[in-house]
C-alpha cells in the first residue's frame, strides 16, 4: 500500500505541475484555435493546433508512466501508454473528422457537432480508459482519483 501512496505522491506532483502549465494557457490554444480555423481560408490548417497538443500529451503520459513503471512492471506501464496513446489518436481523429465535415459549413454546425458528437465520445473514452487500465494494473490510480488527493 505504500507504494501506491508514494505513487499517488509522485503522479500528483506532475499533474500540478501539468495543470499549472496547461491551465493559464488553454484559454489562449482555444482562442488561437478559433482564430486560425476563422482567419485561415483552409480551415483545415487548425488541424495543426489540437496536433500540438496532442504532442504535448504524449509526452506528458510518457512522463507518467515513467512513474508507474517504477512502482508497478514496465511491461503493464508499457501497455498502459500505448492505450492512453491509441485512446488519444482516436479522441483526436473524432475531433479532425468534425472540423473535415463542417469545414464548408458554419460556426454553428461545428459547435452541435462538438456538443453532441465529439464532447459525449470523450466522455465515453475516458470511462473506457479508466475501466481498461484497471484490468491491465489493478494499482491504476486515474486522473480524477490523483486530484482527488
Amino acid at each position: 500500500m505504500e507504494t501506491v501512496t508514494v505513487q499517488q505522491t509522485e503522479l500528483k506532483a506532475l499533474y500540478q505541475h501539468m495543470h499549472q502549465r496547461t491551465t493559464t494557457k488553454l484559454w489562449g490554444v482555444l482562442a488561437l484555435f478559433l482564430f486560425v480555423s476563422n482567419m485561415i481560408e483552409r480551415p483545415l490548417l487548425a488541424l495543426i493546433i489540437p496536433i500540438l497538443y496532442f504532442i504535448y500529451d504524449v509526452v506528458m503520459q510518457r512522463r507518467r508512466f515513467q512513474i508507474v513503471a517504477r512502482h508497478t512492471s514496465k511491461k503493464s506501464a508499457d501497455r498502459l501508454f500505448r492505450l492512453h496513446v491509441g485512446v488519444g489518436l482516436l479522441q483526436y481523429g473524432a475531433l479532425a473528422a468534425l472540423i473535415v465535415l463542417t469545414a464548408n459549413r458554419s460556426s454553428t454546425v461545428f459547435l452541435l457537432g462538438l456538443c453532441l458528437g465529439v464532447i459525449p465520445f470523450y466522455w465515453l473514452c475516458r470511462r473506457f480508459l479508466t475501466y481498461r487500465s484497471k484490468q491491465i494494473d489493478p494499482t491504476y490510480i486515474s486522473e480524477t482519483e490523483i486530484q482527488q488527493g
